[in-house]
């Protein structure tokens, strides 16, 4: 007496739980490197400055922050 076993249902679950992990693992790494991208545009994102207005105020810009100054009074 001899039994067979089918084992193709166990081969196809395999198959797609690594496809599963394959795929997860590639979202990871796309998502790391957009932090890491975004990180560093923080960091090294240089700041620019506006041209002084008729006020004598400049400011400057980088990534998420502004600052601006009055360097003079306005001649009167």
């Amino acid at each position: 007496m001899s039994v067979v076993v089918d084992t193709s249902g166990i081969h196809k679950h395999a198959a797609k739980r690594d496809l599963a992990a394959l795929l997860a693992g590639v979202a990871a790494l796309v998502f790391a490197l957009a932090v890491l991208l975004y990180v560093l545009w923080l960091i090294l994102a240089q700041p620019k400055a506006t041209p002084f207005d008729a006020d004598g105020v400049r400011c400057y810009r980088a990534a998420f922050e502004m600052a601006c100054l009055k360097t003079a009074e306005p001649a009167r």
